[in-house]
């Protein structure tokens, strides 16, 4: 092997190699993230979302219990079929409508597991923090923003698969609702609310300790 890659992959060979029967201690996860606006929100974007991402990691405190914090961000996306848009001042436009919303949250939570040292392991997290939503909608050349900051409520499910009981990388799978106080009031539209619903799909590196 060139000597370049094998320094930088020397620190997985040394988990792998002195690790082999050990407790996980922690989770770092990059996840692949879908979702769907739900509720009221989704009467302004109704289309599944393949456009998102996140990072995930968590610490234990004991054997069943971790702190989890997540970063990531979702990009939600609607076409509209033209229609007569008309602006009360003799302007009157007929266009596709172009609809976003941007999320990106970020939490901190409490999750607890099953199973923490089986090769399947599976945990419920409850979640807590802020995020940041960036709501748009263009017709034609003409395009209505609003940002703003709330809070985010995020219950999730999900499981980790370890490749082997002596590797400490695995992938894990989860499921979250997410309930935001992010409210917008653009030209067509007002929610109050911010939900949606995420499938997250992602590669983990477990750091473990006898």
């Amino acid at each position: 092997m060139n000597k370049k890659y094998f320094f930088i992959f020397l620190p997985f060979y040394l988990f792998t190699f002195f690790n082999g029967s050990a407790q996980v201690n922690q989770f770092y996860s990059i996840e692949y993230s879908t979702g769907s606006l739900v509720g009221v929100s989704s009467k302004f974007i109704n289309n599944y979302s393949w456009r998102g991402g996140q990072f995930n990691a968590q610490i234990f405190l004991i054997d069943n219990l971790a702190v989890g914090f997540k970063l990531g961000f979702n990009n939600f996306y609607s076409k509209v079929e033209p229609k007569m848009y008309d602006y009360g001042t003799g302007l009157r436009i007929y266009a596709n409508t172009y609809r976003y919303v941007r999320t990106a949250p970020f939490q901190i939570g409490a999750v607890g597991h099953i199973l923490p040292n089986d090769m399947i392991k599976p945990y419920v997290g409850l979640y807590l923090g802020l995020c940041y939503a960036s709501e748009s909608v263009m017709v034609q050349d003409v395009q209505a923003r609003n940002e703003n900051l709330g809070f985010i409520l995020t219950p999730e499910l999900g499981f980790y698969l370890q490749f082997g009981k002596k590797s400490p990388a695995g992938i894990k799978f989860s499921a979250a609702y997410n309930l935001a106080t992010n409210h917008y009031n653009l030209s067509m539209s007002e929610y109050k609310d911010l939900q949606s619903v995420n499938v997250n799909l992602g590669l983990t590196w477990m750091v473990m300790h006898r």
